[in-house]
């Protein structure tokens, strides 16, 4: 009976957790039957198997059965990044079958037909500038568009984006999209999008300094004030200490959750306390490149201290256990930021 009264328990608290499970046990169930499939049918088969516990995501194949890669995708939709990583995670080994997270970079040139209108990759041009952590992008053509081809000309390219970063980079990486108004197509001097990725990949990695490389030693911070309008519309000031070290991580894959922790420091002694346990919980965190400490923000007497984690129930229980040793009352809270907004919003 407390077997059963703990299985009962887990299903409540963790759901994306039992859809997860749900679905692996049904592909496995089924796996011998799904490999004599026709690779059409096969996708059929499982989106029709994925529909009722992750309706939002899509399965895709490549290859052909019966070994082939299962790509799961959310269509750029970061709101759904979240249950698509987590169902990638838990995959259990699958005989022959490799499961992949999100559409990845298509390396060669392509085209797209829309009726009689056509559009290729080498057609689309492409500006763009570090701003604000991102990537931003304008958007232009290498041959005239007839003008009730404009938006879908437009939509077109923005796919052929999708396609050539690949569905993780393009919803996370890139910023503001334009596109140039269609009489100044001639003059646009933008990059052919087959000769852009490089590009892109240097500006995010040389000018916006997003090497993925955890900094070892001491990490240098900037200290910034800032302030936000109040519910009553009076002014709150806040002071914030940036991790700058941090900006070397930004949107890696595996340090998607943001927590955060909230203190009240009313005296010095508190605010000695906090910080002793905001050293402690960082040292935890990125003892095994677990989380990395961002930014430090205090507020009307409230010392929020913040991480970008890999496993938010793992930080979420580093973080409690210290909590009871603090003797502080701490409010923690998790949500997904695959784009690392909570940080990139004091880059300036």
């Amino acid at each position: 009976m407390k077997e059963e009264a703990l299985s009962m328990s887990t299903t409540h608290t963790d759901p994306r957790a039992v859809a997860c499970a749900s679905f692996w046990q049904a592909v496995s169930a089924r796996l011998d039957g799904l490999r004599d499939l026709p690779a059409r049918e096969l996708v059929d088969a499982l989106n029709e198997l994925l529909e009722p516990f992750f309706p939002r995501l899509t399965a895709e194949v490549l290859g052909d059965p019966p070994a082939f890669k299962l790509v799961l995708t959310a269509h750029g939709s970061e709101e759904d990044f979240g249950d698509l990583m987590a169902l990638v995670q838990s995959a259990p080994a699958l005989p022959q079958v490799e499961v992949e997270a999100f559409r990845q970079r298509t390396r060669d040139g392509f085209s797209m037909r829309m009726g009689d209108f056509e559009l290729a990759s080498a057609d689309v041009l492409v500006k763009h500038e570090p701003y604000r952590g991102l990537v931003a992008l304008e958007i232009g053509f290498a041959k005239p568009i007839p003008m009730d081809m404009q938006d879908h000309a437009r939509h077109m390219s923005l796919i052929m984006l999708d396609h050539v970063l690949g569905e993780y980079d393009f919803a996370v990486k890139v910023g503001a999209v334009d596109h140039v108004e269609a009489d100044a197509h001639a003059a646009f001097d933008g990059v052919s999008l087959d000769a852009f990725v490089p590009l892109f990949d240097a500006c995010w990695r040389d000018e916006l300094g997003h090497t993925g490389v955890f900094l070892a030693g001491e990490h240098p911070w900037s200290g910034l004030t800032a302030t936000r309008e109040d519910d009553d519309g009076s002014e709150i000031e806040m002071v914030v200490m940036r991790n700058d070290a941090a900006n070397a991580l930004v949107a890696r894959a595996d340090l998607s959750y943001h927590l955060s922790a909230a203190v009240p420091v009313e005296s010095g002694e508190e605010l000695e306390q906090a910080r002793s346990y905001e050293d402690r919980l960082t040292a935890l965190l990125q003892k095994h490149e677990e989380g990395c400490c961002t930014h430090v923000v205090l507020e009307q007497g409230v010392r929020t201290v913040n991480y970008q984690v890999a496993d938010p129930a793992v930080a979420l229980a580093h973080a409690q256990s210290l909590e009871a040793d603090a003797g502080l009352p701490v409010t923690l809270d998790v949500a997904f930021d695959p784009t690392w907004k909570a940080y990139r919003v004091w880059l300036g």
